[in-house]
């Protein structure tokens, strides 16, 4: 008997988007059916319903487990159905704030977002549901793409640069009708997932928008649940929290005094300068690695946001860290930073503290961003991680989220990190 872990989203996307999406708590974003509000569904929401049908429990939003708009002991037999793991419809609500009722078990999956989606299933072993790719994995698949620039999947699971590709900006509405897909999964920003919906007849999935450096895995439990791979996502989660102990039994006794402040510069997506004032708002390997993230606290769309150079100059970062391109052909560089007359006061300038991150580049990946926690706290603090393997430790991050070895150093080649 499993335990369907319910998702309490309300770090899965910013605080912008949650007041765009009307969200109205906490606990709005789960799974229908866990209808005490624990985030586990079991017998005592069986209980919480049968209270909810006698009068004594008030009604949650999600004690109606089959979404019918009614209380009663067809919600309880939905409820018997998932803890027994043979539901064949699930509702939940996506990272939209929008209730979605998928077909259970999901076999074909149509991919019209980032490259978050995509990267989620090959790690919880989901890639062979997928029957059509969004068209940004061109860059991937494609020469010259993938000799330039670094990416997992090519090497991972290279069978998809032979699948459909769909439009993420005006999908082909009758080419993924004819693929005959269980779901769609959709971006937030680019698509409308309830005008696909309406005009595809087939359940569309917003994953919602990329958080950026936000290692909590709640995409990941969201993709998860639909998938029936909560198993897997537990698992790769249960990882990574050992592995940043590593770090953390080492940075918890530094004091705020002894952090250098970081500045971490976003280059990808749309709405970024493509210079030093597009910064991350929130990237965890900084706080993991023994930092302090000089933005924390600007709120952005999702996770970046556009400050001045007076700003930047105000905060006075020690560490810059140049994110989001995957190859050395950096469009913004370190050189740029060095030579820019405004910038010449920063201690980062002056110590030439400088250094290139993969970041977050079309689309957020949760075991690229894990492994920058160990090549920052080399950075950060390099006294007290002398015997810390960067490239060790990396490719084993990496082999364990896409099952192929030496990801990390091609990655620190390709993208030119520092090296120790």
């Amino acid at each position: 008997m499993r335990k369907l872990i319910a998702m309490s989203v309300a770090s899965l996307v910013c605080i912008s988007l949650a007041v765009m999406s009307g969200l109205a708590s906490e606990d709005t974003k789960n799974v229908f059916g866990n209808a005490n509000m624990d985030e586990i569904i079991d017998e005592e929401d069986i209980e919480y319903v049968r209270g909810v049908i006698d009068g004594t429990n008030e009604v949650t939003e999600l004690a109606d487990a089959n979404y019918d708009g009614e209380i009663d002991e067809e919600d309880i037999a939905q409820i018997e159905l998932i803890i027994a793991g043979e539901e064949t419809k699930l509702t939940l609500i996506d990272g939209a704030g929008r209730a979605v009722t998928v077909p259970k078990p999901i076999e074909r999956v149509v991919l019209i977002g980032m490259l978050n989606e995509v990267k989620t299933l090959v790690q919880l072993g989901a890639s062979d549901t997928i029957v059509a790719t969004s068209t940004v994995v061109t860059g991937i698949y494609d020469e010259p793409g993938f000799s330039k620039y670094f990416d997992p999947l090519h090497k991972a699971a290279p069978e998809l640069g032979d699948l459909p590709r769909i439009d993420y900006s005006a999908p082909n509405l009758e080419q993924i009708i004819a693929l005959k897909p269980d779901i769609i999964l959709s971006y937030g920003t680019y698509s409308d997932p309830d005008e696909i919906q309406m005009k595809t007849d087939i359940p569309t999935i917003c994953i919602g928008d990329s958080t950026g450096g936000d290692l909590s895995l709640l995409q990941h439990r969201l993709i998860g649940i639909l998938m029936g791979k909560e198993k897997e996502v537990n698992e790769l989660s249960t990882y990574l929290d050992e592995k940043f102990d590593e770090l953390r039994d080492v940075t918890s006794e530094i004091s705020d005094d002894e952090k250098p402040k970081v500045l971490v510069v976003h280059m990808g997506g749309p709405e970024s300068t493509k210079d030093i004032r597009t910064v991350m708002a929130r990237y965890d390997p900084v706080e993991i690695a023994g930092g302090i993230n000089v933005a924390e606290g600007c709120f952005g769309n999702p996770s970046s946001v556009v400050v001045s150079k007076e700003q930047i100059l105000a905060w006075n970062p020690d560490i810059i860290l140049l994110g989001s391109y995957p190859s050395k052909e950096h469009p913004y560089s370190v050189e740029d930073v060095l030579s820019d007359p405004d910038l010449q006061t920063l201690s980062a300038v002056k110590n030439e503290s400088i250094y290139y991150t993969r970041g977050c580049r079309i689309g957020w990946d949760p075991a690229t961003v894990a492994v920058e926690a160990f090549y920052f706290a080399k950075l950060f603090h390099p006294d007290k991680f002398a015997d810390l393997d960067v490239e060790e430790v990396g490719n084993e991050i990496l082999h364990r989220f896409y099952g192929v070895d030496g990801l990390y150093t091609e990655m620190a080649e390709k993208i030119g990190f520092h090296t120790f």
